[in-house]
């Protein structure tokens, strides 16, 4: 019986997604957490095969999570299930170490195969973002000079959050959230926080990610 391991910040996609895993002969859901810090204590304690893990958490992000699992249990694997548009954060989070990535507009035939592919020490990843790993990048995307604490942080201002509203959801302090801000302005090579607001706004969109594609 293989041990799932599922962390995810909203209770009716975690609960639900419990119920189907637990129904698949072969997997069980041995643990569940909406935060970073939960889920590494119940990680220790429950021992799983995998770990499920959302990118978007409860004050803080599924790229810390997946940067801690990576240290702490190196051989654990990690399937990232996630909101976020794969094209974005596939490549980054399986240069990080995770073995899979699926967005939440899967059915959950999906994520189960998803789990079943990972388990069997397989990466899986959709036929787009194969197709864009193996023709690599003709021009690259602006973000990709990002860090992964940036990339979050351009994520969430895109999103719309305020630079307080982004501290608190990082537990960082708001001059630090305001420093690493300045930091992307340089990295994009952007005139002014006007600018790199506008370009976090089209990138959540989409439409920042169309205007490379046709570059």
């Amino acid at each position: 019986m293989a041990r799932i391991f599922i962390v995810e910040d909203h209770p009716i996609y975690r609960e639900g997604l419990a119920g189907y895993v637990n129904e698949e002969p072969g997997l069980q859901v041995c643990g569940v957490a909406d935060n970073v810090a939960d889920a590494l204590t119940g990680i220790e304690r429950t021992n799983p095969h995998l770990v499920v893990v959302d990118l978007q958490l409860k004050g803080s992000s599924g790229l810390d999570l997946i940067q801690d699992i990576r240290y702490r249990w190196p051989e654990l694997h990690i399937l990232v299930l996630s909101m976020y548009d794969e094209i974005r954060y596939a490549d980054r989070v399986l240069r990080m170490g995770a073995r899979g990535y699926v967005m939440k507009d899967k059915g959950p035939e999906t994520v189960l195969k998803a789990i079943k592919t990972v388990l069997q020490g397989e990466v899986y990843a959709s036929q787009r973002v194969k197709d864009q790993l193996l023709m690599g990048k003709v021009e690259k995307s602006p973000t990709d000079v990002l860090t992964d604490r940036e990339i979050q942080i351009f994520q969430l201002l895109g999103e719309g959050n305020t630079v307080a509203e982004i501290a608190e959801q990082l537990n960082r302090s708001p001059k630090t959230i305001q420093n690493h801000i300045d930091h992307i302005r340089t990295r994009m090579h952007l005139k002014s926080r006007q600018e790199l607001y506008q370009k976090s706004k089209e990138w959540v969109l989409g439409l920042g990610e169309a205007e490379d594609d046709a570059g």
